[in-house]
């Protein structure tokens, strides 16, 4: 049972919150002051904390500090009078999850604490906790803006959704995104990684198999459709699948049923299906690889993830993510990025995506020595890909300068000024590119 911790001055609001919390089957407690809730949060050790502002004594900002200070890193909603809610809004930037204005909208706050711990109902086993937030989903670019919206869009229709992207890019991410956003929320999330599959076992991990079915069938199993039953199953990778199984899942996805291999008897499941690739499965159809009846259904709601090198402006904001998070993980003091790491993160193209990024930080974090990482923590091949590009700079500011000495004829006082340097620099960099007077004369 998920644990909440209602933290408020007022008696009859602590109440009142804690009926409605329990009546949705929460394990609820309230305190009436920041102290108590402190306390409170030591022992009871709630999955959610829902804490007003306005408080005497220790306040619920003062209350937040306190937790942050003790590394207690749990969810907290604020619920504010609409004087504070610029204070809240701040608290939210530092690190506090969310915020709600009273009067209280118990509904939405419903919403949100299933969107922030999930249900009472919830199979924890099928997902890491919180992964499927927005919030975990890193980057505040144009491109990633335009990715939130048509996953909300995802999130509230029905139909099979199909996300594209290269290796990487987080199409998994992105799937338990529409799953945890739709009405759906509250069942199993079950990914499957049809890359990982064989064909021998394919259909008995989608569809279930009954005992003595085939050699090693020692019982009954249900199959991954059945588990996300009312819930939401991932076909991932499903350009990996052989032309007879997608036969099969055609069906699952016209009729909504299928049989259990050795079973003759037909179950029925009511189950949103996400598909993802890597691949063009366009091109696939043309090449007779991919069913082209399946592709058209599963073609329903297009969701197309960006790979990193088209949003690169993330690549700050997501670096200091993982690093917190690694450094979190691995019970390791936080760490810093150094300034030039950065730029040499932000040159580089990234051809394993988000992953790789993560990878690399992870890697060069844990042989990292001291409170910053630095330019000599990173992998060889990354510092490499740094020089590659600072060796193109290099050459084209040396064609820069070639073409003004020609359009100067060699007038380097003049070719200086149009190229906004000292003359002292523009000698030095003639000298640092070994330009020859013949090039420009």
């Amino acid at each position: 049972m998920k644990k909440i911790l209602v933290v408020d001055d007022k008696k009859n609001i602590c109440k009142t919150l804690s009926a409605i919390l329990r009546k949705e089957g929460y394990n609820v407690q309230s305190v009436n002051n920041g102290w108590d809730a402190l306390h409170k949060t030591r022992k009871f050790k709630p999955d959610l904390i829902i804490s007003d502002i306005k408080m005497p004594d220790m306040d619920g900002i003062e209350f937040f500090n306190s937790l942050q200070a003790e590394k207690l890193n749990i969810p907290l909603i604020f619920i504010t009078a609409y004087g504070s809610i610029p204070l809240a809004v701040e608290t939210v930037k530092d690190g506090a999850v969310d915020f709600l204005t009273k009067p209280l909208d118990y509904n939405k706050l419903k919403l949100k604490i299933k969107k922030y711990i999930g249900s009472t109902v919830f199979d924890q086993s099928e997902q890491p906790k919180q992964d499927y937030q927005f919030k975990k989903i890193i980057g505040s670019s144009q491109k990633m803006k335009e990715l939130y919206k048509i996953i909300n869009t995802a999130a509230k229709i029905e139909s099979t959704v199909l996300i594209l992207g290269e290796s990487g890019v987080g199409k998994e991410l992105a799937a338990r995104a529409v799953h945890y956003l739709s009405g759906r929320s509250e069942h199993n999330f079950v990914a499957v990684n049809c890359a990982a599959l064989n064909t021998e076992i394919f259909e008995s991990e989608l569809f279930g198999h009954k005992k003595g079915s085939f050699t090693g069938a020692i019982e009954d199993k249900e199959g991954k459709f059945k588990l996300a039953d009312k819930g939401t199953i991932l076909l991932d990778e499903i350009s990996e699948i052989d032309l007879r199984t997608q036969a099969k899942l055609l069906r699952v996805l016209q009729e909504k049923s299928f049989e259990k291999v050795g079973d003759n008897k037909t179950y029925h499941v009511d189950v949103k299906i996400i598909a993802s690739s890597n691949r063009d499965l366009k091109k696939m159809v043309e090449q007779g690889e991919f069913r082209k009846d399946l592709f058209y259904r599963i073609n329903v709601m297009k969701i197309v993830v960006p790979p990193l090198r088209e949003h690169k402006e993330d690549i700050r904001e997501l670096s200091d993510y993982f690093t917190k998070k690694i450094c979190s993980t691995n019970k390791v003091p936080q760490k810093k990025i150094a300034e030039d790491v950065y730029r040499i993160l932000l040159d580089y193209d990234w051809p394993g995506n988000v992953r790789e990024l993560r990878n690399v930080l992870e890697r060069s974090l844990m042989l990292s020595e001291g409170s910053i990482l630095r330019v000599h923590d990173l992998p060889l091949d990354i510092k490499k890909a740094e020089v590659n590009i600072d060796e193109q700079k290099s050459e084209s500011e040396r064609e820069e300068i070639i073409k003004i000495l020609k359009k100067t004829y060699g007038n380097k006082s003049r070719a200086a000024e149009l190229l906004q340097m000292s003359r002292k620099t523009i000698y030095n960099k003639i000298d640092k590119y070994s330009i020859k007077k013949e090039e420009y004369i």
